[in-house]
């Protein structure tokens, strides 16, 4: 693709590169002059390497604006808010590979034999070692028919089935981990209080499971030696989103297997860098790794950015304060990608107050696929009312084509990642480099060297002149002290992968003689890697290994006492590895801030040092560091070795989240408007990423609405298409295998509606109704109908191809998913609810037929399709 402007007639025009970047960053700063930097959202990407994110989150902090974010924020943005506030880290805790240790998987919300195949390759091992495979859904899946156990449930009742499970462990069972909850677990009697009201016959009557099936499930989690949770998308995208993910942590630590060998929780990312791109922070509530937004996140980031060699400019506080339109908006959470559109939007009857100045005229599409978005008819209103789109992409995707709109659109042609280099993380923490195979092709430039235009254009390029890819990942060494992305020196992640063959697809661990200069490393150092010489951590909060060698403890990351003053560090223990007993301590003092000398970045600073030596305690590194008082930590002066972060007890109660422990809530949209009493969703919340959301309030205005839409409607992955789809379905080879965007439908429903495989029927949804193709099935049951979310080019039954380019429309288009999921949001993440909606048949008549391309038609012809 060269470089294409959508000019005021309509028509697309070639611009070389030097009007194109000359034209997108003369708007990007006449917003940021006419209306302030407040007045853009920066939407990045899950496909850009780890130092192009960092960067990427980077420019947006330098132009002045938290408005910036990624598809982890409805992907699994959820899950990293339920598991940070249960204990610590908000990542996956084991690696794929140690899967196959389990004894019992559950996998809820989650369809790896099509949304993830190379991990479904680790379940079946397991199944190979006896580990029993239990797969709850509320689709059969391809995933089920690999099963010892599955069953399907109810749509947003991931929470009730869970604490059903729960109830009969504890209840009846008494097979909990009384010890483990003791020692580790804070108010872990008030999680258990919670349980007791979900029975199983409460269970079975809110999530259509038998009680047989609870029971038999139940039973074969507490009968395993050690068990894993295993999720995805099936199980964040819900307005009790973070919630969910917390009850599967409180089961897991309920039998006692976290932190061990074939047990954790396992969320299991999608793109080939969500993970990175989410540790790097495309966010608009962190800084890269975490690090929030309150005044000590600016103060150690500004710090890294005037201290890092890898760059020429110099930057203090006040600097970077001044580029922002006041320190209140400096410090408040930005936009996000699953509501952008509400701050883009003049007049709308859903909209309540936007907490800026400003609304939202600029939209930067970088590297993300819009249909992926719920409200999707208000997100294509919200593009034609922006004054400029800017999209970043090998293709032109809906960015391009779903607006209406004459001009103000401007495309940029990036490299796709096979012609860049640098690092991804993978979904278990591990850091792999990817290597540059072609140089970039069709005029396209490497997202690198865009992000350095970028940055140069608007005035601040001194902070992005590094000569090479490998210069950004020191200074993330340098910078991303709070997770441990520290020992993640270029050359040592190049050798990993040199000599990827002597790494153990057991543990992950080199098997080389004690002399090797990777003895002891696991593969891809995954975080935390608190040092050059760290081996990695592979398995969370493991506390039977040394600290230095790869263990962990629960992160003590909210002080040593809750707010009822009971204790948040955890008992004594005795470890094979240590003569004597470990204490439980705070996490060390400014291990996240301290800095080494910039030239040796992933250098062991005086806190880490001390942290993991066997010869120092707690109070004495804070005697050791300036600017610290010594007296809150000479409690602990107990000389041992520690994870930086301490050794602290999950927590079964948040008191910082809407309900300090897992409920059930009914959907916004619900099927069951007699439990909403009983089970509502969550009251309204003001300023929330700088808008309102009242969840509670569309669930009673929705209260009748499955009086005219009896069906629930909800949406996953196919295997042939990955994300919107721009890749998949502009391939050849995937296209073909899956030519259709369709609606699964049970037999007797289509019976109902005098459908077959194939027919055009309508799905009418409260927000909106897509136009697709019947698959008649019985993977839903009879209440359901189920939309792969992959698709675009036709937007409520009318095609809107001409609008692309010339040459670049998809090979197969349908209607978005997107257009009819529910309207609820997550109140702790803003995670869309896309799970949950409700929707009702109608077949559609011969003239209302789209118009397919003529390969779509030929590829449907192949497989019986056509109707």
């Amino acid at each position: 693709m060269t470089p294409l402007m959508k000019k005021e007639d309509g028509e697309w025009v070639r611009l070389d590169w030097e009007e194109a970047l000359s034209e997108a960053t003369d708007e990007l700063a006449r917003i940021r002059d006419e209306y302030g930097a407040d007045s853009t959202m920066w939407m990045g990407s899950a496909k850009i390497s780890n130092e192009e994110a960092y960067m990427f989150r980077k420019l947006a902090a330098f132009y002045g604006t938290n408005n910036v974010d990624h598809q982890a924020r409805i992907c699994h943005s959820t899950t990293v808010g339920g598991l940070a506030n249960t204990w610590g880290f908000g990542a996956m805790t084991q690696s794929c590979n140690d899967v196959t240790n389990a004894d019992a998987n559950l996998i809820i919300g989650h369809n790896p034999a099509e949304s993830h195949p190379v991990m479904m390759r680790y379940i079946q091992e397991a199944r190979e070692n006896d580990g029993d495979v239990i797969v709850a859904e509320p689709r059969f899946s391809k995933t089920s028919a690999h099963a010892d156990t599955t069953t399907q449930f109810r749509p947003g009742t991931d929470i009730a089935f869970i604490n059903g499970l729960l109830y009969h462990i504890v209840y009846n069972l008494e097979a909990h981990d009384e010890e483990f909850l003791e020692s580790r677990v804070y108010r872990w009697e008030d999680a258990k209080e919670n349980i007791a009201d979900y029975d199983l016959e409460t269970v079975e009557d809110i999530t259509w499971v038998p009680v047989e099936t609870l029971k038999e499930i139940a039973e074969t989690l507490a009968e395993a030696d050690v068990s894993t949770v295993e999720w995805s998308m099936g199980a964040t995208q819900h307005t009790v989103g973070t919630q969910n993910i917390r009850s599967f942590a409180i089961l897991n630590l309920a039998l006692g297997d976290t932190g061990t060998p074939g047990g954790g929780n396992n969320p299991v990312r999608g793109h080939d860098n969500v993970q990175g791109a989410t540790d790097a922070c495309i966010l608009s509530h962190h800084l890269p790794a975490y690090y929030g937004l309150d005044k000590g996140a600016w103060d150690h980031w500004t710090n890294v950015w005037d201290q890092t060699p890898s760059t020429s400019g110099s930057i203090s506080y006040e600097e970077m304060r001044d580029r922002f339109e006041s320190q209140e908006l400096m410090e408040k959470n930005g936009l996000t990608v699953s509501r952008w559109f509400e701050g883009a939007l003049d007049d709308d009857e859903r909209k309540g107050d936007l907490y800026q100045p400003e609304q939202v005229r600029a939209l930067v599409v970088w590297g993300h696929s819009l249909n992926s978005l719920s409200e999707l008819k208000r997100v294509k209103k919200a593009m034609e009312n922006v004054e400029i789109v800017i999209g970043v992409d090998p293709f032109p995707g809906l960015h391009s084509s779903l607006p209406e709109r004459e001009d103000g659109i401007i495309l940029l042609p990036a490299a796709t990642n096979h012609e860049s280099r640098g690092t991804v993380t993978a979904t278990n923490r591990s850091v792999q480099w990817r290597y540059q195979a072609v140089t970039p092709r069709h005029n396209s430039k490497r997202d690198f060297e865009l992000l350095q235009e970028f940055a140069d254009r608007l005035g601040f390029g001194e902070h992005f002149d590094y000569d090479e890819i490998e210069d950004v990942l020191d200074e993330m060494n340098l910078g991303m002290r709070s997770i441990g992305a520290i020992g993640w020196r270029p050359e040592r992640i190049k050798a990993h992968m040199e000599n990827s063959h002597v790494f153990s697809v057991d543990d992950l661990q080199a098997e080389v003689t004690d002399d090797h200069e990777l003895a002891g490393e696991y593969f891809g150092l995954p975080w935390p890697c608190w040092h050059d010489d760290h081996p990695g951590t592979p398995i969370l909060y493991r506390d039977e290994v040394h600290p230095a060698e790869g263990g962990l403890d629960f992160r003590a990351r909210w002080g040593t006492e809750g707010p009822d003053g009971e204790t948040l560090l955890r008992d004594a223990y005795e470890p094979d590895w240590w003569d004597g007993e470990i204490e439980g301590v705070p996490q060390y003092p400014n291990y996240a801030t301290e800095l080494p000398d910039p030239e040796t970045p992933a250098a062991p600073t005086t806190s880490i040092e001390y942290a993991l030596s066997d010869e120092h305690s707690v109070y004495d590194a804070a005697q050791a560091l300036d600017d610290v008082d010594e007296s809150e930590f000479e409690a602990f002066d107990n000389e041992q070795p520690d994870p930086p972060t301490g050794r602290g007890r999950a927590r079964a109660a948040a008191w910082n989240l809407p309900d300090e422990v897992p409920k059930h809530r009914e959907p916004v949209e619900t099927p069951r408007p007699d439990l909403i009493d009983e089970y509502p969703n969550y009251e309204a919340q003001e300023d929330f990423y700088r808008l309102d959301l009242d969840n509670r309030g569309k669930q009673e205005e929705f209260r009748t609405l499955s009086e005219d839409l009896p069906l629930i409607v909800t949406s996953g992955r196919q295997v042939e298409h990955m994300g919107g789809g721009y890749e998949t379905r502009n391939t050849e080879g995937t296209a073909n295998r899956s030519p259709m965007m369709y609606a699964e439908i049970h037999p007797r429903v289509a019976n109902e509606h005098a459908l077959e495989t194939g027919d055009w029927v309508w799905v009418r949804t409260e927000p909106g109704s897509m136009l697709v193709q019947a698959y008649v099935t019985e993977r839903v049951e009879e209440e359901e109908v189920f939309l792969p979310y992959h698709w675009g080019g036709i937007f409520e039954g009318e095609s809107y191809t001409d609008r692309y380019p010339d040459g670049t429309e998809p090979l197969v288009i349908g209607d978005s998913a997107n257009i009819g999921m529910s309207i609820g949001y997550d109140p702790v993440t803003n995670m869309q609810a896309t799970k949950t909606g409700l929707c009702q048949l109608e077949p559609a008549s011969d003239d209302e037929i789209p118009e397919l391309p003529e390969e779509q038609q030929a590829y449907q012809r192949q497989h019986g399709y056509t109707r």
